[in-house]
């Protein structure tokens, strides 16, 4: 029997000697498989929380760029002399108006005056974000109340079209700027600007 051993191949042979070590091979390798994807999954996590919080803070600074914009258009309506409005006339000899105003996006311990910070009841979302909404308005000059497109609506219109009244001849036109909040306020917090043209009848 011990001879016939001899002549069995040592590849051929099964015993401790032979299978010692695979084991722990094997499950070091599998450990260190299951580790890589442990580690992929809190990484992927980690980058879903840090963009679902992006957006959440997006969101919460496009609303306050929003009501900046209403907030403007309402003082369009209430008065429509851009010297009231605390506005830019852009059709003043010597003046020039960006599309937009030079310091838009930039933090300035000295902001443009003519930036207006909103009313309280424009302030939202004034204990989730820092800094208050600001809204700058343009004043573009005067022209025809018609458009190409028939779109002859504008800021206050419901005070003449209820009465039948027809579409002013005359009215004025503004860009408005709004952003979410001065960026010297932000601190790495997300910053919407919007921007509209209106018009009032005058």
């Amino acid at each position: 029997m011990t001879g016939s051993l001899r002549n069995i191949p040592s590849q051929m042979r099964s015993g401790p000697a032979t299978q010692r070590g695979v084991a722990l091979v094997v499950a070091l390798v599998l450990l260190l498989v299951a580790t890589v994807i442990g580690l992929a999954s809190v990484r992927g996590t980690n980058l879903q929380e840090r963009m679902s919080a992006n957006m959440y803070d997006r969101s919460l600074a496009f609303q306050r760029a929003e009501s900046a914009l209403r907030a403007a258009e309402d003082a369009i309506t209430g008065n429509w002399q851009i010297s009231a409005l605390g506005g830019v006339d852009c059709t003043a000899a010597g003046v020039v108006c960006n599309v937009m105003p030079d310091d838009t996006f930039t933090a300035s311990a000295t902001p443009n005056p003519s930036w207006v910070a909103v009313p309280d009841v424009n302030n939202i979302n004034n204990d989730k974000t820092p800094g208050r909404p600001q809204y700058f308005i343009q004043y573009m000059g005067t022209g025809s109340g018609d458009s190409d497109f028939g779109l002859d609506a504008n800021a206050g219109s419901g005070s003449y079209s209820e009465a039948g009244n027809s579409a002013p001849v005359t009215v004025a036109f503004y860009r408005i700027t709004a952003r979410s909040s001065n960026p010297i306020d932000l601190d790495d917090r997300s910053l919407v600007v919007l921007q509209t043209t209106v018009k009032r009848a005058i």
